[in-house]
């Protein structure tokens, strides 16, 4: 007797593929399948926030042409940072909390 652990494929159809293991001869053999039950990963907080965002309709991929204008950006973040330094008044995590108002 022979033990081979392995992982399997099942497919929505209910078969199953099992990956090439060429030092087994051909042929019939019994074979016993033991499978594990598979959890889900663990969901984080940042999954959490994302799915919640994204419900709420605050979070959204980029259009095709939103994806274009990104890829042709020659912008790095140093460049960026020193745009922003030059710029001045307040910053914008300072803006942001001025727009939500106090907190009750």
């Amino acid at each position: 007797m022979r033990t081979i652990e392995t992982t399997i494929l099942v497919l929505p159809d209910g078969t199953i593929q099992i990956p090439r293991h060429p030092e087994l001869p051909s042929g019939n053999h019994r074979a016993v399948l033991v499978m594990e039950e598979v959890l889900p990963p663990p969901v984080t907080e940042r999954d959490r926030a994302t799915a919640t965002l994204r419900a709420a309709g605050l979070l959204t991929e980029l259009s095709p042409s939103e994806k274009l204008r990104a890829s042709r950006s020659t912008l790095t973040l140093d460049e960026a940072r020193a745009i922003l330094d030059r710029a001045g008044g307040q910053p914008l995590s300072e803006v942001i909390l001025d727009m939500r108002g106090p907190k009750e």
